[in-house]
């Protein structure tokens, strides 16, 4: 990803996910709408970074079955939904904008370019993040900053309350 905001990064299925909030939406109720979502298996949204730090992030995405077990910064795993074949990587930009405007859709002209193409089903998708943007030091590998890996499971199992990696609850 290397334009627009990343303080926020997600992976989005534009189909499913809501993303019209309301025209003055303030952060915690963005943020109540990003955990309803992400519950729903419509979104994951992981905060990139504590200090604002934006980054061109190059990220890997792999699909299948085989375990990631690599030294990292930090990793995490949540659950989407795929209804269309596909999803895409989406950014602060494309999130609050299609969040303050109905006309605004996700994903927006710049990230419509993150396209992932992807069978219809349910995943566990795990992220993984290399690089620390906030002390600019990379864990385990300086190949790539992000991974996600999409593996097909059988049942939703959602237990996400916030925003991934995020310092607001």
């Amino acid at each position: 990803m290397d334009a627009g905001d990343t303080n926020l990064i997600g992976v989005a299925n534009a189909e499913q996910y809501k993303s019209f909030v309301d025209e003055d939406w303030e952060l915690d109720i963005l943020l109540k709408h990003f955990n309803d979502e992400m519950k729903n298996g419509h979104i994951l949204v992981c905060q990139m970074t504590e200090e604002g730090i934006e980054h061109s992030w190059n990220v890997e995405v792999k699909i299948g079955t085989n375990t990631v077990e690599h030294k990292c910064f930090r990793r995490t795993e949540g659950y989407i939904k795929v209804t269309d074949n596909q999803l895409y990587l989406v950014d602060y930009d494309c999130l609050t904008m299609a969040a303050q405007f109905e006309s605004d859709k996700v994903p927006d002209k710049n990230c419509s370019r993150y396209k992932i193409d992807i069978e219809n089903g349910i995943y566990k998708v795990t992220i993984v993040q290399y690089y620390n943007v906030d002390k600019d030091e990379y864990v385990g590998t300086s190949d790539k900053d992000m991974l996600l890996h999409f593996t097909k499971v059988a049942e939703f199992q959602q237990s996400i309350n916030h925003v991934l990696w995020g310092n607001y609850h």
